[in-house]
């Protein structure tokens, strides 16, 4: 079972890309599950709603520590049990780096603490889809804003900043230009997944 990992601040398109991703793999009759954070188990489904609950003011460490008992539950529950070839994650533990760590400042050493404490397995590949923050708010104008995305540019700008640092310290992370194509950005994809697959 290989772990495939998407990432990215709002709007960079990474429901498009599991799509086509999903998609391809039923075409080519390869097995998934595809699973989302916070959430895909019922304790972590009810957590995503109190995480992105605007009414809620909770502190950054509260922030952090639902996020990782949402993941202690999918990983538990979900990725743990899975017998399919792939496992697909709309987010994931570089999610926790880049928003709770980069964004809103707390100590990168406590989280990858709690990364080796909940026992997250390590992704085969990681796709950080890249997008400038303007860029990616406005391919969101319509929607309602949620607790986190309300959080401001100059946060989603350190957001974006630490998922480029992320990427420079491991060969699994690739960065694709989200500003591309999304059938382009589709193909880069299939060809990062067949690379891993030669592994």
């Amino acid at each position: 079972m290989k772990i495939i990992s998407f990432e990215g601040i709002e709007g960079v398109g990474k429901s498009t890309q599991i799509k086509l991703l999903t998609n391809h793999f039923q075409s080519t009759g390869i097995s998934y599950e595809q699973f989302r954070e916070p959430g895909s188990s019922d304790a972590g489904e009810k957590i995503r709603e109190i995480l992105l609950d605007k009414s809620l003011q909770l502190s950054s460490s509260t922030e952090l520590l639902l996020m990782f008992a949402a993941r202690s539950e999918l990983i538990n529950q979900k990725i743990n049990n899975s017998s399919a070839e792939f496992v697909i994650l709309d987010r994931y533990f570089h999610a926790s780096v880049a928003y709770q760590g980069y964004g809103r400042g707390i100590n990168l050493d406590s989280i990858y603490q709690l990364i080796k404490i909940t026992e997250c397995p390590t992704p085969s590949l990681t796709i950080i889809l890249d997008i400038d923050v303007e860029t990616g708010f406005k391919r969101k104008a319509a929607d309602t804003k949620d607790r986190i995305e309300s959080a401001g540019d100059d946060f989603f700008e350190k957001v974006r900043a630490g998922y480029l640092e992320i990427a420079k310290d491991h060969d699994y992370i690739k960065v694709v230009d989200a500003d591309d194509d999304p059938e382009a950005i589709h193909q880069k994809i299939i060809s990062l997944i067949e690379e891993i697959n030669h592994d």
